[in-house]
């Protein structure tokens, strides 16, 4: 069946309002050059989509795949591939930051205080005719 643009918008506009961001993945390096570690690099794109977190057991039953996966995204388009990285960040609630001592808050920072930021790898890409699915792993 094949899907009007502006039934893709509907979704696009009901369902799309997480803030994501894609970030390739490599060797860091020092100045002087030497591998320091690895981890993400470059962001190479952001849009708005739909996040879930999700049991690997869940995502292997719906998606028919062995993958070691704990969240499922999905969105209109992006450039996101394989092995990329995906930041995930959720603005935190008055109620969220209630449950923390005044000495606990103080020592945070400003990013610990305004979002959760979780950071996975992605693990799997699949396009279809109204979204893109993207599967990732992360600690949570």
């Amino acid at each position: 069946m094949q899907l009007t643009n502006e039934f893709k918008q509907v979704i696009v506009d009901t369902f799309y309002d997480k803030d994501i961001e894609i970030w390739t993945s490599g060797t860091i390096k020092d100045n002087e050059g030497t591998v320091v570690g690895s981890g993400k690099l470059d962001k190479i794109d952001s849009f708005k989509g739909n996040f879930q977190f999700r049991t690997k057991e869940w995502i292997q039953q719906e998606y028919g795949k062995e993958i070691e996966a704990n969240a499922v995204i999905t969105c209109e388009k992006t450039l996101a591939k394989e092995n990329d990285i995906l930041i995930y960040v959720r603005n935190r609630s008055n109620f969220e930051l209630s449950r923390y001592t005044h000495e606990e808050l103080s020592e945070m920072s400003y990013e610990q205080l305004e979002h959760y930021i979780y950071e996975f790898v992605i693990k799997s890409v699949i396009p279809s005719d109204s979204h893109i699915t993207i599967l990732a792993k992360g600690s949570i």
